[in-house]
């Protein structure tokens, strides 16, 4: 459906969501835990619910009391499984490895652009340690059982890779060691990995490009904290997000850098308000390689503010929820914003004000977001073209929107 964003200043506080990041580590924690856990998330989104489906595919037992849900290991596992992972990529590839590590036969199916994200690591890697795996369209068939559990894999195509390892073999116990062959992307991705591991009781250990484990999840009480990632979007209007972790070592928080240099200061005892109170640095480079998530909001903010912009190392942009380089460009250029594409960066010149436009989200849901943002500051409003794909991380988006000022509707 598309939706019509009213150009429209917005005003108030609102509490962050459940970051989803650490939901799904958390998740599949409790999953393949001794012992029951009770998570706390406040907020569910379609991917959040994708990794709550999967679990329950295994036999885990899952059973929810308003925002807490318990979540225990059966005492055996099913031998055989349908899994539909949706469009979450991290559902996805952490439970592949968890499969082979459980020895279930599995048939696994994905929707929409995740059909087209790569999975090549596994597709080498499983082979090699006694696990079959191959696609046919939309689907992934997995059958055998993981062995010898030192494993080689590049570390520049995808954390989540090395997250889904190291999250099977804490599942069963079995003592890993992880080494990269080339340099890490997303790394504050893996960071978030091990913490939550750390939690449930397994410790990880990283060194010289090499991760190794060891332990078994424990059941746990955790509350899961709030998101960065979204927080983002409405700290970028002046509104101030509460119940933010302050320590977080979620890597979008790094974009609270970027804020400062384009003059904004946060003025909020409790949380995070941000009002812009100088000029812009003259020249900000945002490099993409460890917050990908971010480049889209980021973009908008700096096509208001930015005198000087460019993002670097973007290769990996291309393969989220749509290319994020071509997307992310489009909706510049339609904002009004001249951008150069070179060929791993992008630069532009901020101009103040956006166009009323229509933009097209390529159903990836932090564009749709950030266009819907850039409304707040167009001469007019601006249309999202299937705008219901924010659904996949902020299911609220448009009533949280519509709390704080921001006039929308579908049409």
């Amino acid at each position: 459906m598309n939706r019509l964003i009213e150009n429209r200043k917005l005003y108030g506080k609102i509490s962050g969501i459940t970051s989803k990041s650490y939901a799904h580590r958390a998740i599949f924690c409790a999953a393949l835990a001794r012992g029951e856990s009770i998570l706390e998330i406040d907020n569910l989104s379609k991917d959040i619910e994708a990794s709550l489906n999967a679990v329950e595919s295994l036999g885990v037992r899952v059973s929810r009391e308003e925002s807490k849900f318990h979540i225990e290991a059966p005492e055996e596992f099913n031998k055989k499984t349908f899994i539909d992972v949706g469009e979450s990529g991290s559902t996805l590839r952490f439970i592949l490895p968890i499969l082979g590590a459980l020895g279930i036969e599995a048939e696994v199916i994905r929707r929409g652009s995740l059909e087209t994200r790569t999975n090549s690591v596994y597709f080498d890697l499983f082979p090699k340690h006694g696990v079959s795996i191959k696609e046919v369209g939309k689907k992934i068939f997995i059958n055998g059982k993981l062995k010898n559990y030192n494993f080689e894999l590049p570390g520049n195509i995808s954390s989540q890779f090395i997250s889904g390892l190291l999250l099977a073999a804490g599942g069963i116990g079995q003592g890993c060691n992880i080494k990269l062959t080339t340099e890490t992307e997303s790394k504050p991705y893996i960071d978030m990995t091990i913490d939550v591991m750390d939690k449930f009781g397994v410790k990880v250990l990283e060194d010289n490009n090499i991760y190794s484990s060891r332990g078994r999840f424990v059941g746990q009480d955790y509350i899961v904290e709030k998101d960065w990632s979204n927080a983002l979007f409405f700290l970028a209007t002046g509104v101030e997000v509460r119940s933010l972790n302050k320590l977080s070592i979620q890597g979008d928080k790094e974009a609270l850098r970027h804020f400062s240099e384009l003059g904004l200061e946060n003025v909020s005892d409790n949380g995070y308000k941000f009002i812009k109170k100088k000029d812009a640095k003259g020249k900000i480079t945002i490099d993409a390689k460890n917050i990908p998530d971010t480049i889209p909001i980021l973009s908008v903010l700096c096509g208001v503010y930015g005198k000087e912009v460019e993002v670097i190392n973007i290769e990996r942009l291309k393969l989220k929820e749509s290319d994020r380089v071509m997307s992310t460009i489009e909706m510049l250029e339609k904002l009004g914003v001249e951008v150069c594409l070179k060929e791993n960066s992008f630069s532009f010149i901020g101009i103040g004000k956006f166009n009323s436009c229509k933009i097209n989200s390529f159903n990836d849901h932090r564009i749709a977001m950030s266009a819907s943002i850039a409304a707040g500051f167009a001469i007019g409003p601006i249309e999202i073209i299937d705008s219901e794909c924010v659904e996949k991380s902020y299911r609220e988006f448009y009533k949280d929107l519509a709390s704080l000022g921001g006039e929308n509707h579908v049409i």
